[in-house]
């Protein structure tokens, strides 16, 4: 599972073509590990479309031909992929059944970007239901190791977290710490959008400590 890169839809119906014509290649040939890939590659394609109905059937396919070519790495995406549908979905149960399952298979390939990835996913989704020391374990984890990928978006989204959980508990010492670093962060990376988000955090937080 791996961050989808924008793209027009333009640009994302013609690669459906593309990945569609690859897999009709491939299933007359039977070739396997081709028609996982498309089927794959479609599922990415159909997720930013937001079409998760197409996605979720596509991932699937992935996942049984991967399966049976005990093709660990694409089940670790497979998996990850599916539970974002079922997070999108507001599933939050079946996600992080989905995200677990990859992440005993990155766990067992000792793949860490992968782990750090669905350490963040999974840091959301205990986010989401406010289960916050398990939210808090698992941002902390994914942020141990996208530093050592140097993957400042993930870090800064981990800060991010990171921060309104500390806000949530009122340590708002802590939330402002984070806060600097995830905007510090997204600053480096040009994320206007996350960069006045994180700046409006900090000010109210700035207006609740003259309060408090």
């Amino acid at each position: 599972m791996s961050s989808m890169v924008s793209r027009s839809r333009s640009e994302l119906e013609q690669a459906e073509d593309r990945h569609k014509k690859h897999l009709e290649t491939a299933e007359k040939t039977g070739r396997k590990e081709d028609m996982a890939e498309a089927y794959g590659n479609l599922g990415t394609i159909y997720l930013a479309l937001g079409h998760l109905e197409n996605a979720e059937a596509m991932f699937k396919k992935s996942l049984e031909i991967e399966e049976t070519l005990a093709d660990k790495t694409g089940m670790a995406s497979d998996y990850g992929y599916l539970g974002t549908i079922s997070q999108m979905r507001g599933n939050l149960d079946q996600a992080e059944t989905m995200y677990k399952k990859s992440l005993k298979i990155n766990q067992d390939l000792n793949r860490e970007e992968g782990m750090a990835i669905v350490y963040g996913k999974l840091g959301e989704v205990f986010y989401t239901r406010r289960d916050l020391d398990e939210a808090k374990e698992m941002f902390e984890k994914s942020l141990e190791m996208e530093k050592k990928f140097d993957n400042k978006q993930a870090m800064a989204k981990a800060y991010g977290y990171l921060g309104d959980i500390y806000r949530i508990r009122m340590d708002l010492e802590q939330a402002e710490a984070m806060y600097k670093k995830g905007l510090a962060l997204f600053e480096a990376t040009g994320s206007k959008q996350m960069i006045e988000i994180m700046r409006t955090m900090l000010i109210n937080l700035h207006k609740r400590k003259k309060q408090s």
